[in-house]
């Protein structure tokens, strides 16, 4: 399976380029990257920006809008693939192979996402390219909302609690990266 990264955003919460960002003796990006070789056969960077993506010797592919939207990188993602691909936000440290292994196995078309207790990551799953249709028709209403998207096509939901779930936090701000920091997955 295919791994595409989205890493298009402009980290204005974090207030500096949070996938650059030094975490555990790693930067933030390269901790996903080495995640998702594990699980998957080929991984991809999407971006806005190649250049900065260089040092991880992986394939970065350009965003097919300059549109500062998860949506566009998706739709991006999923026009470079016939099969089904896993799908991941390059903001999440401490996520586990474990877990991207378990969404692998329990994938059901057209969508499969990671649950947590309190909420549905968009940015952790695997989606199906038969999905691009419905997210052109989004594209063209200039609705870039994941969750309407996910819930209009229907997905399944994997469970995930403990310290999995805790492998799904993501980095927004620098009060987020002070709790990261002090928590262990492995």
């Amino acid at each position: 399976m295919k791994c595409f990264i989205l890493a298009g955003g402009k980290s204005r919460r974090f207030g500096e380029d949070k996938l650059l960002y030094e975490f555990k003796g790693k930067k933030v990006i390269e901790r996903v990257v080495e995640t998702a070789k594990k699980v998957c056969d080929e991984v991809f960077i999407v971006a806005k920006n190649p250049k900065k993506f260089e040092f991880l010797d992986i394939p970065v592919i350009i965003d097919v809008s300059p549109i500062q939207a998860s949506m566009v990188g998706l739709y991006t993602a999923l026009s470079y693939t016939k099969e089904p691909a896993l799908i991941l936000s390059g903001d999440l440290p401490l996520i586990t192979p474990e877990v991207l292994k378990r969404l692998t196995d329990e994938y059901e078309e057209p969508i499969t996402l990671a649950k947590t207790p309190d909420k549905v990551h968009t940015l952790v799953g695997i989606y199906s390219p038969k999905v691009l249709k419905t997210i052109e028709e989004f594209l063209k209403r200039e609705n870039y909302k994941l969750y309407e998207l996910v819930n209009k096509v229907g997905f399944k939901a994997v469970e995930f609690e403990g310290k999995e779930a805790v492998s799904l936090l993501n980095l927004n701000t620098k009060e987020d990266l002070k709790i990261l920091e002090g928590l262990e997955v492995n």
